[in-house]
């Protein structure tokens, strides 16, 4: 009987499903959107039972794709979203939605916090900034904010462990790579932080119980087998969070490898031998998916978001060419960026619609379209989107350097990735080489990964990518281009500091 594992990537605006045989190639795929819920300025919610049904809706599609017979799937790992966090009351119902990592909600709760606890001994145990992004600020903005829900709480769930046990998990539990972006984990000590819910005064006990990344939770059931095509008694694997997969599904297993995904958000992820924290306490340390590596990571909280934006606003032609056709909007827009010239025609795009993340964390931040003129065009705008985009992830990777991180290489992934220009624009604005993988989901790559070491197909990581993870091709950077955008790019920061030092983000967000 021939072996096959399939991922789960439970993403921010929708859900991926690939069953792959393992040499890595993909049999069947799906993909199923879902809208997040937007009820005031800054908050960003997604519904608990939505996303489950689209995951079983999606993992159906996938299975019936691969025309294999369910029985020959080994495994099923779950995984995505980092520090997206849910409350469920005592009876297990799910109290409102999910509170997305995108939400802005917690960001009255950043003074409190930083007079309660040192920032740095904070950042120096957690890891992460202190931002309205994870999951520690938006719990304390709930008790603080909405008493009444906090005390319904019996159980906090992250996004991707809540899907888990829909699908068949004996219990809820935490998976520790993920829960390691909440902000309320020990990064050393590996486990729940005593010391800082003990600090805000939250309640521990609605924590779940740790496992690890590869350890099987579960196993499909009756019920969710109707659901989901898997066959009944497949086991259900804890996966690390969507960013550790994509590393680990790119295959960076050594220090100084890096990753740069640019989906829903963008995360400059590079290896480490142990955890690295930044003096400025601005850059989220990790645990990597691979043991014994920590990651050091840069995340930008808009990224492709803001080209999907352009495509829903600016490039409505486009989308709709693209329905009438059966074709793809982005690739549309994709030939107005290839003609405009590198640098857009002078026209600079500020890719802060949630928010600036790395190196600055500044939630006040908005998009702006700097530097238009009588001469520009629509395709300089799309493109001066794109190369926004990759300006913001030149920043990561240029703090990153500054402080102090070797970077000797870099894959390129997410959606980003399935763009040549796009591959083209990154390897000139870093300066380096750009790989691209066969299998550009690096995340559902890295999900496959873990579950074939789950479940007993190879015997560790290494092993795993050694069979799974292939490159496609690698992109070098153009002279010319690079040195346009170097000084593209010290426009870019002088102009975002001087939004910044000025107040006029404040002014925006006030307005």
């Amino acid at each position: 009987m021939a072996k096959y594992v399939a991922g789960i990537d439970v993403g921010t605006t929708g859900v991926k499903v690939m069953v792959l045989d393992l040499k890595g190639n993909v049999m069947g795929k799906a993909y199923r959107e879902y809208p997040v819920e937007l009820p005031f300025d800054g908050w960003v919610e997604q519904d608990f039972e939505l996303v489950a049904d689209r995951t079983f809706e999606a993992s159906r599609e996938a299975v019936s794709n691969s025309k294999i017979d369910p029985k020959e799937i080994q495994g099923i790992g779950i995984g995505g979203q980092r520090a997206t966090v849910g409350f469920l009351d005592e009876a297990g119902v799910p109290i409102g939605n999910f509170l997305s990592w995108q939400d802005n909600r917690a960001i009255t709760e950043i003074d409190y916090i930083k007079s309660v606890m040192d920032p740095v001994a904070l950042y120096q145990i957690q890891g992460q900034p202190i931002t309205p992004t994870f999951s520690l600020e938006k719990l304390i903005w709930v008790k603080r904010n909405q008493p009444e829900v906090y005390g319904k709480i019996k159980k906090m769930v992250f996004a991707p462990d809540y899907i888990s046990y829909r699908f068949g998990a004996d219990e809820l539990v935490s998976e520790l790579t993920n829960a390691g972006t909440s902000g309320l984990i020990d990064l050393e000590k590996r486990q729940w932080s005593a010391e800082i819910f003990d600090a805000f005064d939250l309640k521990q006990d609605i924590v779940c119980p740790l496992v690890n990344p590869g350890d099987i939770v579960g196993k499909i059931t009756k019920e969710t087998a109707v659901l989901s095509g898997f066959a009944v008694g497949t086991p259900i694997v804890a996966n690390s969070g969507d960013n550790q997969l994509a590393t680990l599904g790119v295959g960076v297993t050594t220090p100084g490898d890096a990753c740069l995904t640019l989906g829903t958000s963008g995360v400059l992820i590079a290896a480490t031998e142990k955890p690295v924290y930044a003096d400025d306490c601005a850059t989220m340390v990790g645990i990597a998916a691979t043991e014994g590596l920590y990651q050091f990571e840069g995340i930008q909280l808009g990224a492709a978001s803001s080209y999907k934006w352009v495509r829903d606003t600016i490039a409505g032609i486009e989308k709709k060419m693209a329905e009438e056709i059966s074709g793809d909007a982005f690739e549309l827009m994709n030939k107005h960026v290839e003609n405009s010239a590198v640098g857009a025609n002078g026209v600079i795009f500020m890719p802060y619609l949630y928010g600036n993340g790395y190196p600055y964390w500044n939630p006040h931040a908005k998009s702006i379209f700097a530097g238009l003129k009588s001469s520009s065009t629509k395709s300089d705008m799309i493109r001066a989107v794109m190369e926004g985009i990759s300006l913001e992830s030149k920043d990561m990777y240029q703090h990153m350097k500054e402080a102090g991180i070797a970077i000797n290489s870099l894959v390129l992934t997410g959606g980003a990735s399935k763009s040549d220009i796009w591959a083209q624009i990154i390897a000139d604005m870093l300066n380096i080489n750009v790989k691209r993988l066969k299998v550009s989901d690096a995340t559902i790559l890295g999900s496959a990964i873990l579950t074939g070491v789950g479940v007993g197909l190879f015997e560790d990581n290494a092993a795993a990518v050694k069979e799974m993870v292939h490159v496609a091709d690698e992109t070098t950077p153009i002279a010319e281009h690079v040195a346009i955008y170097e000084k593209r790019y010290a426009t870019y920061r002088n102009l975002y500091h001087a939004l910044a030092d000025n107040g006029i983000f404040e002014q925006l967000s006030a307005q």
